[in-house]
């Protein structure tokens, strides 16, 4: 294993998707999906690897038509919908260090279906993983909710979630509520291997607006991202 201070980008990239056919490859605005991240990604000195993992050989050839390097193909186990994209980005370094004898010192995972994602906001998330270095970096929308507000459904009946038994609270001095957005990912290649998830104690959650943290998955989030993009072009 030959190891280095390289920062890497893997974008996980499938063929297939149920809520929107070819998703990846799904014009927004006048390009590919996956194009957004990737022109993105090229953008940040501080990345020195931009790798798309794909089974698909549209999104390969795409791939490497942007300026990103495609060098293997994903096997198809790790390609359906219940796998998670963190087992590409572990089957990505595994390949590496196999065919390359290359391990990279920090992985950074970019999904695709955060296109309004902005390079800005990527290396500023590295600059805090870089400096305060914290196990990860993970970007997060904040929900502008309190855990006192919060239910779930059980059999018809409203439910409080645990630990909250008093029904009146004051809002002041509350926590606030964050989501993990999906757009931003980053940690050591050693703590991923080791733990096999970006999601680590103690990590940094890198807070991110409204607009950059749509994730398409659904037709419904790409009217939503098209409805965003004219607002962001007005302004």
């Amino acid at each position: 294993m030959k190891k280095n201070k390289d920062t890497i980008c893997i974008i996980p990239a499938r063929g297939g998707s149920k809520g929107i056919r070819k998703k990846n490859l799904i014009e927004f605005n006048g390009k590919p999906l996956i194009a957004w991240t990737i022109e993105a990604a090229k953008k940040i000195k501080k990345i020195n690897r931009i790798i798309v993992s794909s089974e698909n050989k549209e999104i390969l050839d795409l791939a490497k038509k942007l300026g990103a390097e495609v060098p293997f193909v994903r096997p198809k186990n790790l390609s359906a919908d219940h796998v998670h994209a963190t087992r590409a980005v572990l089957h990505a370094i595994t390949w590496l260090d196999k065919n390359e004898n290359y391990t990279p010192e920090n992985i950074i995972m970019l999904l695709p279906t955060s296109p309004l994602r902005r390079a800005k906001q990527i290396s500023d998330a590295i600059n805090i993983f870089q400096k305060k270095k914290p196990p990860s970096v993970i970007g997060v929308l904040c929900l502008e909710k309190y855990p006192n507000n919060l239910r779930y459904i059980l059999n018809e009946r409203l439910i409080n979630l645990r630990g909250f038994k008093k029904k009146n609270f004051q809002r002041q001095g509350l926590k606030k509520l964050y989501t993990v957005n999906g757009a931003i990912f980053i940690t050591k290649t050693k703590n991923l291997i080791r733990k096999k998830t970006f999601h680590l104690n103690n990590s940094i959650g890198f807070e991110m607006d409204f607009f950059s943290s749509v994730d398409i998955n659904e037709k419904k989030d790409l009217n939503l991202a098209n409805d965003f993009l004219k607002i962001l072009k007005k302004n």
